[in-house]
């Protein structure tokens, strides 16, 4: 029995330094009432598995972990249809929704829910969700899809890899929008046009619950409700418009009292309603759609041979038509959404687009008297284009300029300090930012900081961190204190622009070095009198991702011949023509080979291996060297 347990361990134990682990079996559910635990799967309804509404109860799954993580770890459990409170080893982690006698299930947002490390424990740990759910419309439990565990930026990377999909999909949408809505604006005559931006705009609408980004920025869930809700019931209308006005047929009886009801259960929607009662709407605007659906062939039947713009329309009606049939019964039948909807109606609207300019072509003589002026506002506007070009390329000259005196070049010694610095910007402007202050004391305080991408976006992100640089280093001599007050501060006025901190404070009167990390790579320490080269440890989230973080403070002694070499990861990451990265490795052999160098002679030495290796800067490559004398 004994050996058969150190088998599954060993089966089943895995590390998360940093993979992502599927969870995708020896899950237990235990209901209100039951007495023992019961086998379950995830990735399926728990009515499909026995159990009845309303139900509350607790899932549980034991991992093995055989060593203890180096990154930030977390649990994505997808979108659930419950509300539900998420513990990892007892100590409650995440909670979406709300549990009686507050039952709200806020079932259209992403579970993610971040581990704090401190909770890890080697060998077993117990990760319990429990669920309430009381709708009869909804399926219950872990179904959507498998959850996973692991490295906090790998499932960062699924979340925003899904909110890519999605955001692409709704550019394209918005970009018809935009077409259909200056087209109408130009030529008020083509209703069509002006349906059609209808169509585009509301189906955004419609997925931007969807994106998980927007669930954490603070948005009411009702409000996100209400909108996904109002918009899927009222785009549809705006297609049988547009169908009707392309091929100018007035609308029928049957019609209007189809995109009457569609209207009013719209605006149903835009009021507080239990959830059951929104599902039940939704059944019936599937049998309005079922009506549309004749309705909109009959009127293409009429006018397929009349008319160059039904063919094309008919064509992406069919398209539109299969994908909405295939993804309505994918929900019906299995609760997961595939959003097959969207590929159908991108291609409806490129048909329809197509259709109108169709219709439009048939106005030869007044298209080539305005192809003319077209031409001729071309010329002009490449004319100013180059001018402005021209104009931008000065003022990026003088931005570098300024830029340049923002960031002190620290080419100094200080007591027993001898300080040297290295930037350059990938290009003329960049995002990397250093900067020191000396302390009334005599103690100094550094900080760098990497700001996620470069050019004009990132350069003024690092401006802001100047004015709180100068704002905040005379006041706070901790770095995790100091970079706490930082991210503050900065938070507010970035969106997506994630940053990279690494701050420091040289005690020169008790020689002591204090240093805190937010996901910035880890200084280097050397002994110049004994060679040794050391990564200094700590680790922490990055800047500007949320409000409350957790941020702890190191310190080692600082001896006689002590060299601290900070920096970004525009070095390891510089790539060569064949693709490979400068790496580590190189960097660390260049450090120990600049051993009896100055701090200058080897900031030269590195950037000369630099623009050897690599043909052309990939990031922004900043760095600088610290002697203790």
């Amino acid at each position: 029995m004994l050996m058969k347990q150190i088998f599954i361990f060993l089966c089943f134990s895995f590390s998360i330094s940093a993979e992502v682990v599927s969870l995708d079996s020896r899950w237990t559910f235990q209901s209100e009432g039951e007495k023992f635990p019961k086998q379950i799967k995830v990735g399926v309804p728990l009515i499909e598995q026995g159990y009845k509404v309303p139900l509350r109860g607790k899932y549980h799954l034991i991992l093995p972990i055989d060593q203890l993580p180096e990154t930030s770890i977390s649990v994505y459990l997808d979108r659930v249809h419950s509300a539900d409170n998420t513990y990892w080893n007892g100590k409650l982690i995440g909670t979406t929704g709300g549990l009686s006698p507050n039952y709200y299930p806020y079932w259209h947002k992403v579970r993610y829910y971040e581990i704090p490390n401190s909770l890890v424990l080697l060998g077993e740990n117990h990760l319990e969700v429990e669920i309430e759910c009381r709708e009869t419309e909804f399926r219950c439990g872990l179904f959507r899809s498998i959850p996973l565990f692991g490295s906090q930026n790998e499932i960062k990377d699924k979340m925003i890899y899904e909110d890519v999909n999605q955001i692409v999909m709704a550019a394209l949408f918005f970009g018809i929008f935009l077409q259909q809505a200056i087209g109408y604006a130009l030529n008020r005559s083509s209703k069509s046009g002006l349906y059609l931006a209808g169509t585009a705009i509301f189906f955004v609408c419609w997925r931007l619950p969807v994106l998980n980004k927007i669930h954490f920025l603070g948005i009411h869930p009702e409000i996100l409700v209400r909108l996904l809700f109002f918009c899927q019931f009222i785009f549809p209308v705006f297609i049988m418009l547009f169908v009707h006005t392309l091929i100018d047929r007035k609308i029928t009886k049957i019609a209007f009292i189809t995109f009457l009801f569609d209207t009013i259960l719209a605006l149903i929607q835009l009021f507080e309603l239990n959830p059951d009662v929104r599902f039940y709407f939704v059944y019936i605007w599937y049998i309005l759609l079922g009506i549309k659906v004749p309705i909109l062939v009959q009127l293409l039947a009429k006018n397929y041979k009349k008319s160059s713009e039904a063919i094309v329309v008919s064509i992406g009606a069919l398209i539109a038509t299969f994908f909405g049939i295939a993804d309505v019964l994918t929900d019906v039948i299995t609760g997961k959404n595939a959003y097959l909807t969207q590929y159908g109606i991108l291609s409806f609207l490129f048909s329809g687009v197509l259709a109108i300019a169709l219709q439009s072509s048939r106005t030869k003589k007044e298209l080539r008297n305005l192809n003319e002026s077209l031409e001729m506002i071309v010329t002009l506007r490449t004319q100013e284009l180059q001018k402005q070009y021209k104009l931008l390329h000065d003022d990026l000259v003088m931005a570098a300029s300024l830029q340049s005196k923002l960031i002190p070049p620290m080419e100094f010694q200080y007591a027993r300090l001898n300080v040297a610095s290295m930037f350059m910007p990938m290009e003329k402007i960049g995002g990397d930012y250093f900067d020191y202050y000396i302390h009334e004391d005599g103690s100094l305080t550094f900080l760098l900081c990497d700001v996620l991408g470069h050019g004009i976006a990132a350069a003024l992100i690092a401006s802001m961190l100047k004015v709180n640089f100068l704002e905040i280093a005379p006041k706070i001599k901790d770095p995790s204190l100091f970079l706490k007050e930082i991210n503050l501060k900065i938070l507010p006025v970035i969106e997506k622009n994630y940053i990279t901190a690494v701050a420091s404070h040289f005690d020169l009167k008790n020689q002591i070095l204090r240093y805190s990390v937010m996901g910035h790579p880890s200084p280097f320490h050397l002994n110049l009198k004994d060679n040794s080269l050391e990564t200094l440890g700590g680790r922490g989230p990055i800047m500007g991702w949320k409000k409350e973080v957790q941020l702890d403070t190191y310190k080692i002694p600082l001896r006689t011949g002590d060299r601290f070499f900070f920096y970004t990861d525009g070095i390891t990451e510089s790539h060569s023509r064949e693709k490979e990265m400068f790496g580590e490795t190189r960097l660390r052999n260049q450090l120990l080979e600049g051993n009896a160098l100055s701090p200058k002679e080897l900031n030269e030495k590195i950037k000369k291996e630099i623009k050897k290796f690599t043909f052309r800067l990939s990031d922004d490559v900043t760095y600088f060297t610290i002697d203790f004398l």
